[in-house]
């Protein structure tokens, strides 16, 4: 038997009152909850997200549903530094200067 990494995703439900937050906890796992903003992050497997998150927009006690852009996001930087700005900062320099 071996052990798999499930894919997850935050999912951030911005809500008009906390007292429902108990109809969240059957959608996924609450990692977050913000009593001043009235804000939870919500924790479920990727594959579920675009349902679930068009499930919870027709909650009414729900205004907004945001879905995190962390897996999206390329956390490899590979060549890209500030070295490459620089030189190309340098080199146009040098082109105004010499005009």
């Amino acid at each position: 038997m071996t052990f798999e990494v499930q894919p997850r995703r935050a999912i951030y439900v911005y809500m008009r009152s906390l007292k429902y937050l108990g109809q969240l906890k059957k959608h996924g796992q609450v990692g977050y909850v913000s009593k001043r903003m009235n804000i939870v992050e919500l924790y479920t497997d990727e594959e579920k997200v675009a349902d679930l998150a068009h499930k919870l927009e027709q909650y009414r006690f729900v205004k907004h549903v945001k879905l995190s852009p962390r897996p999206d996001i390329d956390p490899d930087l590979e060549n890209k530094h500030d070295d490459v700005f620089f030189e190309e900062y340098d080199k146009q320099v040098e082109s105004e200067n010499e005009e």
